[in-house]
């Protein structure tokens, strides 16, 4: 048997894949695969927490969604050059 909040996080991964997906990398357009793809934050300073500890810890949609107003998605290739750049 699933759990409550095991299966509020599944729910909230799943959304967040589909978003991913839906966006692609913003730097080279890889789209195939949402495992592949991550969140950069533009400013820094402006995290709350990483998108995948928002959906593990505090499993709330609103609080998700306003994390990833704040980023780009990328692929872990351009994600890593962008840190790079920094």
């Amino acid at each position: 048997m699933v759990g409550r909040w095991a299966k509020k996080s599944r729910i909230l991964r799943e959304y967040n894949n589909k978003i991913k997906l839906s966006r692609g990398c913003e730097k080279c357009g890889y789209d195939k695969e949402a495992i592949h793809l991550q969140w950069h934050h533009v400013d820094p300073s402006t995290k709350y927490k990483a998108v995948a500890v928002i959906i593990s810890e505090d499993r709330n949609l609103d609080i998700l969604n306003k994390e990833i107003e704040k980023c780009i998605c990328v692929c872990k290739a351009c994600h890593g050059k962008l840190e790079m750049e920094k």
